[in-house]
């Protein structure tokens, strides 16, 4: 399932949601304090949606980019990544990591809404973004 301890919210409070979480909490006694990362996860629906729009963009960009291209303008677009000098003092993105580890739903729903519009207007022009959304959920068999 995932390397991570995830619980989920029952009528009961939180119980263990994965094997490390179930893990963790057979360490504890009643009454023991612990602390627990409050990050909603990421919905993988919502993560595959993206992947297919990134190709949609690719398979009708101007100039032509592919999906490796598109992900790495979309990092550069939302600032996603550092810039670094190398050592002739020029500066180049080195993009970073949008994994459901390092992003939770929040953070990816704000890089989508930056990133879409800005890939769209660059490799789409004439395409409305909310167009591109609406024909990738069609593909991945969700209602627009």
């Amino acid at each position: 399932m995932t390397d991570r301890p995830l619980y989920r919210l029952t009528l009961d409070g939180w119980r263990p949601f994965s094997d490390d979480a179930q893990a963790f909490t057979s360490r504890c006694k009643l009454g023991d304090v612990a602390e627990l990362k409050a990050t909603k996860v990421r919905n993988g629906k919502f993560h595959s949606l993206f992947f297919v729009m990134l190709k949609l963009i690719s398979d009708n960009s101007q100039p032509h980019i592919n999906e490796k291209a598109a992900l790495y303008f979309a990092k550069l677009a939302t600032g996603t990544g550092q810039a670094v000098k190398d050592s002739r003092g020029e500066t180049h993105f080195i993009p970073g990591s949008i994994s459901f580890a390092k992003m939770d739903q929040a953070a990816f729903d704000e890089f989508v809404k930056v990133a879409i519009p800005a890939l769209v207007g660059r490799f789409m022009a004439g395409t409305a973004p909310q167009d591109l959304i609406d024909e990738a959920m069609s593909l991945a068999g969700e209602r627009p």
